[in-house]
């Protein structure tokens, strides 16, 4: 098993006392450099082993879209419920 919480933006924290401005680009590098955690630990699974991946934000690039990453570059990775 592993469990995959790569470096985020962090949108989802909360209480937010400061907050950064970033733009999109900014914000797409974490999902750039996310891609090589994930890449990794996929690499690290022995068959029939289970990930999890866990963001603390609220980003569809870190989330959803990078779901969408895993399962269209990794056949051998799927979506199990929860």
């Amino acid at each position: 098993r592993i469990l995959l919480d790569p470096p985020c933006s962090a949108l989802g924290l909360r209480p937010k006392l400061h907050i950064d401005t970033q733009t999109s680009h900014e914000l797409s590098k974490f999902a750039e450099y996310q891609r090589k955690f994930v890449g990794n630990a996929v690499s690290l699974l022995k068959p029939g082993g289970t990930m999890t991946y866990s963001t603390c934000t609220i980003n569809a690039c870190e989330n959803e879209d990078m779901v969408k990453y895993i399962l269209s570059e990794f056949p051998i990775m799927e979506l199990v419920p929860v």
